[in-house]
């Protein structure tokens, strides 16, 4: 499947033909500072590969730049947009695609032996307004892929190996549509593409994902019922017991025979009961004589009377000294702040003690209610009242009954699911030793072994380095991808130097994506890739021969390659001028002189 025509009912536009064989370049020419103005991302050359994406049936919603940019009614500024897509099948015939932004949900799909004519729409569609779904059903049905026969997942998996935008530059096997997701949303499908079993890999995260949900449930069982299943035979005791107790309060009803009750309840209500007013009284008393003893030291104020001492020293003709005066009165008013204080905390206490006091007494008052009660009912010989009183006994101990048979039961649950994650662990173990024997015989996959060849020698090419790929089996036994792992060699080219990160994983990922589709070019599978802006902050020695590498690929297996670049952004010869493709590869030339030099003719 190759990418043929991108047209729009809006005459401001850039159309595009693409190339069918080789190389296709989107040009952009950044005229205006880029500081002053604006970076070359507005012109349209990224929101190209969205659009591509989104022809292919891609799932949109308000983060979208196409529902995302409004205008002053916050209506999408492409709301009036149609927008077709034609693609070369590998059955030779052409699928035009129609989406509206407007009606962002349906696709229409036009099916042609040959190129339409220009930028005019197909006049007749064979699937009008289909939903999401249909419509990618339909679209997988025509491109009648190889690799996804059987599988449970479509042609959508992939899409992004094939128009990988910058933040698919991260990371060679996981995407960024990947990232935040759950492993198995990737990694079967990963493991399937290397050319191994992904149904296998599935399954082990399947399980995992189960036996995560069992040990939860288990977890949930015995924390909201309190129960554990070593407690099951002293259940079953408890419930014996009681349903013995229940069969005899039941008895005894029927005969109207309330002996046994009565005495128990002298035993237990009442004595309890005076156990109880005994021990407050004790505390009443014990806080009664406190409060006493604070209110009396309380009233006990300091008191010093310095004029009697004055009148004292003159009746007895003795001199009194003021200075001996000035000392008396400090020490007078010493004593007062220190009265004070301790007043103040006394009075402290005794507010504590008062109100504990009256919540005591509060306490008597109901003990000895309580107990008039129960010695009312001991006297009364109304053998219906007592019957009413031990019905609601009979359903207490029904109730508890009832509650140690549900513990039984939550029990016999969590013993069930206990016994279904054992099986479970089996299933689980079977399923490790398929993955660690896939491990221990990657040699004899020979899909990994030629996709493994071809990403060292294409790195090889165009780093002068060597890498591979690898995987490896996780403490959890499932399986990670390793980074690719670069050995300089010594003979490094001086101009390939080496720019540690995001630089080298472009690489990385092109090559990837190279080897993926020269590998599956013998069966019927993508026959494009888009690498948008994949020169940027590349070394020029790694420019040239990226491109160099590019046209032997395209021209020896056929593939179409859609590369988007900046001027500033091309390699440059011996003379340091630009290196420039032919006219015919550019299949589209964006410019920031105005407006009309963008993707869609008009700012946003």
């Amino acid at each position: 499947m190759k990418l043929s025509k991108l047209y729009c009912n809006d005459d401001r536009f850039k159309n595009i033909t693409f190339n069918l064989k080789g190389l296709n370049v989107i040009y952009a020419d950044v005229l205006t500072d880029i500081k002053e103005k604006k970076n070359s991302h507005d012109l349209g050359k990224t929101k190209l590969a969205e659009l591509i994406d989104y022809l292919l049936i891609k799932k949109i919603d308000k983060k979208n730049f196409l529902l995302k940019i409004t205008d002053v009614n916050g209506e999408s500024v492409f709301k009036n947009h149609i927008f077709y897509l034609e693609i070369l099948l590998n059955d030779g015939r052409f699928l035009t695609i129609k989406r509206s932004v407007e009606n962002h949900t349906k696709t229409s799909f036009s099916i042609n032996e040959q190129r339409t004519n220009k930028y005019t729409p197909p006049s007749l569609w064979i699937y009008e307004d289909l939903g999401i779904d249909n419509a990618k059903k339909i679209l997988e049905e025509y491109l009648n892929f190889d690799f996804f026969k059987n599988k449970s997942y479509d042609y959508r998996k992939a899409i992004n190996y094939c128009i990988r935008m910058q933040p698919d530059y991260e990371d060679v096997y996981r995407l960024s549509k990947f990232k935040g997701g759950k492993d198995i949303d990737w990694k079967p499908f990963m493991f399937d593409l290397l050319g191994f079993n992904g149904e296998v890999l599935k399954r082990k995260y399947q399980n995992d994902e189960k036996q995560d949900k069992i040990d939860e449930q288990i977890k949930s069982l015995k924390k909201d019922f309190s129960v554990n299943e070593t407690d099951r035979d002293e259940i079953i005791a408890q419930i014996d017991l009681q349903e013995v107790k229940t069969k005899d309060a039941e008895s005894k009803i029927d005969q109207l025979n309330f002996y046994e009750q009565d005495k128990t309840l002298i035993e237990k209500g009442i004595d309890e009961v005076e156990n109880s007013i005994s021990n407050f009284n004790t505390i009443s008393y014990n806080l009664n004589f406190d409060i006493n003893k604070l209110q009396t030291s309380i009233r006990n104020n300091f008191a010093f009377d310095l004029k009697k001492i004055e009148k004292v020293f003159n009746e007895s003709k003795i001199y009194f000294p003021d200075e001996l005066k000035k000392d008396y009165s400090e020490l007078i008013q010493f004593n007062y702040e220190l009265t004070k204080d301790r007043n103040r905390l006394l009075q402290k206490t005794l507010k504590e003690k008062n109100e504990e006091l009256k919540l005591i007494n509060l306490e008597l008052q109901k003990l000895n209610y309580k107990k008039e009660e129960l010695l009312s009912f001991i006297k009364d010989t109304d053998v219906f009242r007592k019957l009413k009183f031990y019905q609601k006994e009979l359903a207490k101990l029904e109730s508890e009954l009832m509650k140690l048979k549900e513990g039984l039961r939550v029990i016999d649950v969590i013993i069930d699911k206990e016994n279904e994650k054992q099986v479970l662990n089996k299933e689980i173990e079977d399923t490790i030793k398929e993955i660690r024997d896939i491990s221990n015989h990657t040699e004899k996959n020979d899909k990994y072994k030629l996709i493994r060849g071809l990403f060292s020698k294409y790195f090889a090419e165009v780093m002068d380095e060597d890498t591979y790929i690898s995987w490896s089996i996780n403490s959890n036994n499932n399986v990670d991808f390793k980074p690719p792992v670069i050995k300089t060699k010594d003979s490094l080219s001086k101009d390939t130097a080496k720019d540690e990160g995001r630089t080298y994983r472009k690489i990385l990922c092109v090559i990837f994506d190279l080897a993926i589709l020269v590998t599956y070019n013998i069966e019927s599978y993508f026959r494009f890739v888009y690498h948008d802006d994949v020169l940027s902050q590349q070394d020029n020695g790694i420019k040239i021969r990226l491109l160099s590498l590019i046209n032997s690929v395209t021209t020896t297996y056929d593939i179409q390659y859609i590369l988007s670049v900046i001027k500033s952004d091309l390699p440059i010869d011996e003379d340091n001028n630009p290196i420039y493709f032919s006219k015919d590869d550019v299949v589209l030339e964006l410019n920031d002189k105005n407006e009309f030099g963008t993707l869609f003719g008009f700012e946003f």
